[in-house]
This record gives structure tokens, C-alpha cells and sequence, in this order.
């Protein structure tokens, strides 16, 4: 019984330590509908096509009730896989487990912008489309990605 406990015991710890050194990135946007989506969409995509261990969350600041229906549609027209769970408000616990946090056009709570670990990218267009939402995120994205990958190489 207690070499069973022991044993449960190390898988836990081990498995802690793995989660915990999987980067996190957090992509957050007014509704958590639609920017973010995107943004977490093509992070992970790319970074799993180019062999970077972290992944990205989406979240918004006041969450609507469902994912935007033209960003999922954008989405699967680019052929990439929809993400099925509703939007929800950034949290506390995504702001601890963060490597990095990104504020899509809007401003994140006090307590993700004085983590030390946020960002924005003010520049995403709001009003001209899913192409050109999807390319300003993309440039983005595969900028984060070159950053992260470098970091990755030297540890």
C-alpha cells in the first residue's frame, strides 16, 4: 500500500514537472470570440509544425456567450481545426501559468499587465475583414513563435 502511494506519488511529481515546463501563451481580446481564437489557431499549428513545446489559450476580458461564427468559418476555410469551447475571462490561474500574455485590441485586468509577462498587439485591424485580421495575427504569431524558439534552442 505505501509502495503504491510512493509510486503514485513520483508519477505526480514527474508529471507536474513536465506540465509545468510546457510554455503557456495566452491570447486574450475584448470577447474572447474571435482575435484570440485566431491568434491561439495559428500559434498552435505553426508551433507544433515547427517543434516548439508551448501552446496557446485563448481568452477575453468580458467574454461573450459563443466564438465568433466568421472566425470560425475563417478558420476552417483556411483549413484549420475550430476550437469547440466557449470564450471565458482571463483568470488569475492563466496569468500564473503564463510564459507570455498578448492583449488583441483591448486592455487586459491589472493584475495580467503587472505579471510582467503581457504584451499587446494594437496594430490588428477591426473593420476590414477576417483576411486582414487573420494576416496582421499571423505576422504576430510567427514573429512569438521565431522569439520562443530561440529561447527553446538555448535551455
Amino acid at each position: 500500500m505505501i509502495a503504491q502511494a510512493l509510486i503514485v506519488l513520483s508519477v505526480l511529481t514527474l508529471f507536474q514537472r513536465v506540465v509545468q515546463a510546457e510554455p503557456t501563451v495566452v491570447f486574450v481580446c475584448e470577447h474572447g470570440a474571435a482575435k484570440s481564437v485566431i491568434a491561439t489557431a495559428y500559434f498552435n499549428k505553426i508551433a507544433a509544425e515547427r517543434g516548439l513545446r508551448a501552446r496557446a489559450i485563448y481568452r477575453g476580458v468580458n467574454p461573450q456567450a459563443d466564438l465568433s461564427i466568421s472566425a470560425l468559418k475563417g478558420l476552417r476555410d483556411d483549413g484549420l481545426t475550430t476550437p469547440d469551447l466557449k470564450p471565458s475571462a482571463i483568470a488569475q490561474a492563466d496569468v500564473d501559468a503564463a510564459t507570455v500574455i498578448f492583449a488583441i485590441g483591448c486592455t487586459l485586468p491589472s493584475t495580467a499587465t503587472a505579471s510582467g509577462k503581457a504584451g499587446t498587439w494594437d496594430d490588428v485591424p477591426e473593420d476590414k475583414g477576417y483576411g486582414a485580421t487573420r494576416d496582421a495575427i499571423k505576422r504576430h504569431v510567427e514573429r512569438l513563435i521565431d522569439d520562443l524558439l530561440e529561447k527553446q534552442r538555448r535551455e
